[in-house]
């Protein structure tokens, strides 16, 4: 590895090399350049209002790298200028004590940086876990129940419903301003490229470091590490020694979205920068068009005739599915009636 950059400044080597410009850095400049991006981000796209004494900011916490790292560096970076509380969703996924391990893990470091800890716990809402949702899955693909007429979409879908509703949920009911999310770019890249097959627009047009909706019971989501690579946070948690879950979930094998995220990390393999380039430009110049396109009753706001939230739908997504997962588990007799 070559010298740092900053060599004259710092008289080190380089332990890495940025992915998408090859800048060889050591230890101390990386975790420094990488704050410094993650607060560009927040000041150019005015992800936290630093002027507003009512700001306050929910960070969405699982255990693992991303979201841990988002929490560090945001800590570090507010400096207590604004009130900084964690979340973390029990969804209840045993194998590998995955979720037991994981609230442990984000207790842990909420703990270290004196950070307020907060875990919802799925099944007290809902009467299911991701468990039970994965036993259904496994009664389906085998041919128990007609898989289209049962439309199990798979338990990282699911998954991510029920987290973004009750993250919602929990940031409403406490007066939470903001909720920040560890997306990283290698994510965003992935799921912009799965919406661009499937052709939604209302999805891309929605893409980015911030969800600005000034409408009532929808807080606007953050992502602060939105220009930062995967295989950076992976690097920036191992040299400033970010407490995480370095096991997988066991469910998340089937993702689609995985897929598409090995084929483009293969692609920045040969063509650098490829990802930072893609949603860059897209952000600049295909999603103000993507925005103009969205029709009137996409934008109607209403709310959800069964729980209360808001919603476009006269009926909320997560109710909707909630009723056919309830309806389904009755069925396998998973659920009792």
């Amino acid at each position: 590895m070559p010298q740092c950059k900053f060599f004259r400044e710092c008289r080190s080597n380089a332990v890495i090399q940025i992915p998408h410009t090859k800048m060889a850095l050591c230890k101390d400049h990386f975790l420094r350049y990488i704050e410094n991006r993650v607060k560009k981000n927040i000041e150019d796209n005015h992800l936290i209002d630093f002027q507003n004494p009512k700001e306050k900011v929910l960070v969405a916490i699982s255990g693992g790298k991303d979201s841990q790292t988002l929490l560090t560096i945001l800590h570090k970076a507010l400096q207590g200028r604004v009130a900084l509380e964690a979340l973390y969703i029990e969804v209840g996924i045993t194998p590998r004590n995955y979720s037991y391990d994981s609230a442990i893990i984000a207790r842990s470091l909420c703990e270290k940086l004196g950070v307020p800890f907060h875990i919802l716990n799925v099944k007290e809402h809902l009467g299911f876990t991701i468990d039970d949702i994965h036993q259904l899955g496994t009664y389906i693909k085998k041919g128990k129940r007609n898989r289209k007429r049962n439309n199990y979409r798979g338990e990282c879908s699911y998954c991510g419903l029920l987290k973004r509703y009750y993250i919602n949920y929990f940031a409403v009911k406490h007066n939470f301003t903001k909720v920040a999310t560890g997306h990283n770019l290698t994510d965003e890249a992935s799921q912009l490229l799965s919406n661009f097959f499937s052709i939604d627009i209302e999805l891309m047009s929605r893409a980015g470091p911030i969800t600005l909706r000034d409408v009532e019971g929808l807080i606007p989501r953050i992502k602060p590490l939105y220009y930062i690579y995967e295989t950076e946070l992976i690097m920036y948690a191992y040299f400033a020694k970010v407490e995480h879950l370095p096991t997988e979930c066991e469910y998340a094998t089937d993702s689609p979205v995985i897929s598409v995220k090995k084929s483009l990390e293969k692609i920045e393999s040969f063509r650098r920068g490829s990802m930072m380039n893609m949603v860059r430009d897209f952000q600049k110049n295909l999603k103000p068009i993507l925005a103009e396109t969205i029709t009137e009753d996409h934008q109607i706001v209403k709310k959800c005739s069964q729980c209360g939230m808001t919603t476009y739908l006269d009926m909320c997504s997560f109710c909707t599915t909630t009723n056919r997962l309830k309806e389904q588990m009755k069925q396998f007799h998973i659920l009792e009636e």
